[in-house]
Order: structure tokens, then C-alpha cells, then sequence
């Protein structure tokens, strides 16, 4: 009996071990958590997101060991930073729901998301970027592309990105999921989605490029 106890043992610990972890992928029910937006560049935060559907979210993961700073603007390649995009078979992105300043990834909206390459129990940072649906997606090359060639002269949009949650353990099996949102220790609060608008010079550009054409035109007749 005792040896069947063992073998049944080692098989649950050797069945976890091959498990992949979980996480929950949305912005939490406190008002610590929520994501808002802002109406001018740099400006204070003037109200929360809004509207199912009108904003999308990736998920980026790195070893405890990596990922400990991110920045939106200076580079778009996460993985200067030790991040990458989350493998996961129900996808890394989230959308916000119809409550105000909410989003969620997670499959069902309530059952976490599995992290593909990191087993229950293991830690991980974690790092959100949102970004206005106008804009495009939801798929991270889309909104790289606006952000490298399309945010300068579109008009604008909303982009912003979460500190870095450190150290976050994945639930998986009996564990529970771990939390990116929150109050504890490692995780993060609620993160402003930053309006986007073309840069001064570009303003500037257009409008010697229009002076240009007036001259041009004035010249001709």
C-alpha cells in the first residue's frame, strides 16, 4: 500500500512539475487597479477607460531574474528589457469590459490565464501595455507600427504601459492564480493610458510644407 502511495505521489508531483502556471490577466476589482486616461500629453488623469471594446491590452512576462524596469518610449522591442510576449494557447491580449476602468485577458473573463514555459508555484515579473482599439489590433506588431510610424502624424491616441509587477508566483492545479493588480507586495496599481499626439516639429513640418505649395502656387499664376 505504502509503495502505491509513493508511486501516486511522485506522478502528482511529476504531473505538476510539467504543468504550465497561471496568472490572472485583468485589472482587479479595487479602485487602486482601474486604468484611465488623460486628455493632454503629460496631463493628470481626467477619467477612466470606458465603452467594451474601445481599448486593448498586451501581456509581457519575464524570469524574476530579467525584467525589472520597461519603458514605452524608449524602445519597442521588450525584449531590450528582458520581457517577451506571453505564450498562452487563449492569447496574450485583453480588452476593457463595460465597467468603467476594468479590462480582462483571462479566457472566460473569470478563470486566469495559463503562462506557457513557467510551471505552478514559480515567479515572474509582468508588465502591461494598453492601447486605444482606434488605433489598431489587437495585436502587438499593429500598435508597434502606429507607435513607429503612424502616432506622429494620425492625429493621436491613447498608449500607456503598468510598472513592472515583480516577482508574481503562478498558480496552477491547487494554487491559486497569481495576481498582477493589487495592494501586496510586487504587484501594481492601475496605469494611465496617455493621449498621443503629434510632436512640435511635426506641426512645424507641415506647416512650412504648406507655406511651400502657397508659394509655389502663387508663383505659377
Amino acid at each position: 500500500m505504502k509503495k502505491v502511495l509513493t508511486i501516486a505521489a511522485l506522478m502528482g508531483v511529476a504531473s505538476l512539475s510539467y504543468g504550465q502556471g497561471t496568472v490572472n490577466f485583468n485589472a482587479g476589482a479595487a479602485a487602486l487597479t482601474r486604468i484611465s486616461t488623460n486628455s493632454s500629453v503629460g496631463g493628470a488623469t481626467t477619467g477612466l477607460i470606458s465603452g467594451a471594446g474601445n481599448y486593448y491590452f498586451a501581456l509581457f512576462v519575464s524570469p524574476t531574474a530579467n525584467g525589472t524596469n520597461f519603458s514605452l518610449n524608449a524602445s519597442l522591442d521588450p525584449t531590450k528589457f528582458g520581457f517577451s510576449l506571453v505564450s498562452s494557447p487563449t492569447g496574450p491580449y485583453g480588452t476593457n469590459t463595460a465597467a468603467a476602468g476594468r479590462f480582462s485577458g483571462n479566457p472566460t473573463g473569470t478563470d486566469p490565464l495559463t503562462v506557457n514555459g513557467f510551471g505552478p508555484s514559480s515567479s515572474a515579473n509582468f508588465v502591461v501595455v494598453g492601447w486605444s482599439a482606434s488605433i489598431g489590433g489587437p495585436s502587438w506588431s499593429t500598435f508597434v507600427n502606429w507607435y513607429n510610424n503612424g502616432a506622429p502624424t494620425s492625429g493621436g491616441g491613447f498608449a500607456g504601459h503598468s510598472f513592472v509587477a515583480d516577482s508574481v508566483q503562478l498558480g496552477g492545479g491547487a494554487i491559486p492564480a497569481g495576481n498582477i493588480f493589487g495592494a501586496g507586495t510586487g504587484q501594481v496599481p492601475g496605469f494611465t493610458l496617455g493621449l498621443q499626439v503629434p510632436e512640435p516639429t511635426t506641426f512645424a513640418l507641415a506647416g512650412l510644407g504648406a507655406a511651400a505649395v502657397v508659394i509655389f502656387r502663387r508663383r505659377k499664376v
